[in-house]
């Protein structure tokens, strides 16, 4: 359970996916990301007030972007991950490219989990996960994504960020079948052996 919270934290912190790693847009952006450091001193010092500048800025900046909703979930993410974790400065086309790849990875992602490994998840135990986690809470950057989005902490999880959460509980399903099929117990390496088979069905 302390692994899962941790990895938790870092999804909500960063907005990130399992992932984690330096994303790749259709162009090959290359993107320098902030050191380990650098990371580690914002989760430190940043306030609500900080946490809640930076999503203000990316929901406002979001909204000049012409894209249909559900791109605009994913183009949030970019941003966000763009004012917290990129030393590179991405353009509006950067941005869009790179929230488009994201939301086609999430798919295949997901189609993969079902259709090579038999993994389903219901809304009873996506809600379970919730409520045993994010719904409680207490971080602050947290609490300002949802205030950006002018939704409650709740809204933000069972709502905006289900997909997210959906993910997470797919994850502690697949794992076990990770282990086995490719010898391994480290999460990052299922990790990266997971990715390697969605980009080979993307490609």
């Amino acid at each position: 359970m302390v692994s899962v919270l941790k990895m938790l934290t870092l999804w909500v912190t960063a907005i990130l996916l399992i992932s984690g790693c330096q994303p790749k847009a259709k162009t090959e952006i290359e993107i320098e990301m902030k050191s380990r450091e650098e990371q580690q001193m914002m989760l430190e010092t940043y306030t609500l007030e900080d946490y809640k500048k930076v999503f203000d800025e990316a929901v406002s900046e979001t909204n000049k972007l012409e894209s249909d909703e559900q791109l605009n979930k994913w183009i949030i993410r970019t941003l966000a991950n763009e004012k917290l974790l990129y030393e590179t400065e991405l353009t509006d086309e950067e941005v869009l490219d790179l929230a488009e790849r994201e939301m086609e990875e999430y798919e295949v992602w997901i189609s993969i989990a079902k259709e090579e490994y038999g993994i389903t998840v219901t809304d009873e135990e996506i809600d379970e996960f919730i409520k045993e986690g994010p719904d409680t809470s207490d971080l602050p950057q947290h609490q300002a994504y949802a205030d950006a989005l002018g939704l409650t902490l709740e809204e933000l999880n069972h709502d905006f960020d289900r997909d997210l959460y959906k993910k997470n509980v797919i994850w502690l399903k697949l794992k076990p079948q990770l282990e086995k099929k490719y010898g391994t117990n480290d999460n990052n390496k299922q990790i990266e052996k997971y990715e390697e088979e969605v980009k080979k069905k993307i490609n």
